[in-house]
């Protein structure tokens, strides 16, 4: 079986990239032929890795209408990377498997892909149900019809003068309804909210996250604080987040809870990007900043060495910074937001208290430090992880889906409104 991925960038994009390179990579090592198509490159591409756009000037042309359309509020409206390339190289492969498509890729691409081949889409964020949006915070309006965007005149995901949200989730609701495209999510949470905004032509499935843990090796922590110069005898601390002040992350929680056990003396691992402000909040407690960290093995060995992980995450899908904290033998501390309670269950690998609860917080990490068996709970974390969001799974459910596609479901649309010869 060949398979093409397509993604808007390589794994240092972002989780939602991560999980599609090391599909791609999985796959590939278990023998069947995959090809990565990014829109952007983070660093060297790997030798199966491709611009989406095609190249020489497609690369520029196509990421210059994408740019036109978003000044008219429009972002990604036109399939340019269907035109330009994918439609040439389809009939190449067996099967075609989208995952992020926001700021780089038309989901009517999905709608065009899924008339030639076995069409797949994982979805990472709500971008893929909403006017945009990757977390809705709280508004309601995508269950009904997106409008005023409340995210968008405070600078966030697109031009602030034309509020397109409405035709936008129009279109993406017409992809989902129309098309024989088979959603996949990687946890039930984030279904359960996109079934709120859309209606599914073909069944969609819940297919969790994977994780390879050759890079989590299980060693005790003694070991792994030594390795980092940490003090054997203190309670250490994770906190992580690709952006510390991205505030969905809720590390403004993390810090007011990090703060009220400063009588207990604990050493903080910053894993991250840590402005001065941040630091400055920090002020009173022992941090060791680790920098935002891209090499696997140096992020096991960090994780390795905490006692347990606070994730104060406010609106999340299935957050691989969760699993790689399990694999390492550390158990979680944080809020009961999107997908994290179908990872982790009170008093088995961690703590999760109501989200935004404050004191609840503060208790739980408390409790966590001074009177849990932490290291029974993060043995726990490990062995849910090999159990249930192992590679091997990963990549086994992937091929089910793939091969048990049934071919007379292909859709026979004759016509299409985006539909035009490159």
């Amino acid at each position: 079986m060949k398979v093409a991925i397509v993604s808007k960038s390589d794994r240092n994009g972002g989780g939602a990239s991560r999980v599609a390179e090391d599909l791609a990579i999985w796959l590939n090592d278990a023998g069947h032929p995959t090809d990565h198509f990014v829109a952007y490159n983070f660093k060297e591409p790997l030798p199966f890795q491709h611009s989406v756009y095609g190249g020489g000037d497609k690369i520029k042309l196509c990421k210059k209408i994408h740019r036109v359309t978003k000044k008219f509020g429009f972002p990604e409206l036109l399939p340019v990377e269907y035109w330009f390339n994918l439609s040439q190289i389809l009939d190449d492969y067996d099967v075609v498997h989208f995952h992020d498509l926001y700021t780089a890729i038309s989901p009517a691409t999905l709608a065009l892909a899924s008339r030639r081949k076995p069409t797949f889409f994982t979805v990472h964020d709500c971008s893929a149900f909403t006017g945009g949006c990757l977390y809705p915070m709280g508004c309601e309006k995508f269950t009904s019809n997106c409008h005023n965007c409340p995210q968008l005149p405070h600078g966030g995901w697109k031009n602030k003068l034309r509020d397109r949200t409405r035709e936008i989730q129009a279109i993406k609701r017409w992809v989902a309804e129309q098309f024989h495209i088979r959603y996949i999510f990687p946890s039930h949470w984030m279904l359960q909210q996109a079934e709120q905004a859309l209606k599914f032509r073909v069944l969609p499935i819940v297919i969790p996250n994977g994780l390879d843990l050759k890079p989590f090796p299980a060693v005790k922590k003694v070991e792994a604080k030594i390795s980092l110069g940490v003090p054997v005898n203190r309670k250490v601390i994770a906190i992580s987040a690709h952006v510390l002040d991205d505030p969905r992350k809720g590390v403004k929680y993390a810090i007011k809870a990090l703060q009220s056990v400063r009588d207990l003396s604990p050493l903080v691992l910053v894993v991250g990007l840590c402005k001065d402000e941040l630091r400055q909040a920090l002020e009173g407690l022992d941090i060791k900043q680790m920098g935002y960290i891209s090499d696997p093995n140096l992020l096991a060995q960090v994780y390795s060495a905490a006692d347990l992980m606070l994730f104060c995450t406010l609106a999340d899908n299935l957050p691989l910074t969760v699993l790689e904290a399990m694999a390492a033998s550390t158990p979680i501390v944080g809020f009961s937001t999107g997908g994290v309670p179908e990872i982790i269950q009170t008093g088995n690998n961690g703590i999760l208290v109501e989200p935004t609860n404050q004191e609840a917080l503060n208790q739980a990490l408390r409790q966590a430090l001074v009177s849990i068996n932490l290291e029974a709970m993060g043995q726990q974390a490990r062995r849910d992880v090999e159990n249930n969001f192992s590679k091997a799974a990963c990549v086994e459910k992937h091929l089910q889906i793939y091969q048990n596609f049934d071919p007379s479901l292909s859709n026979q649309l004759k016509s299409s409104l985006f539909e035009v010869k490159a």
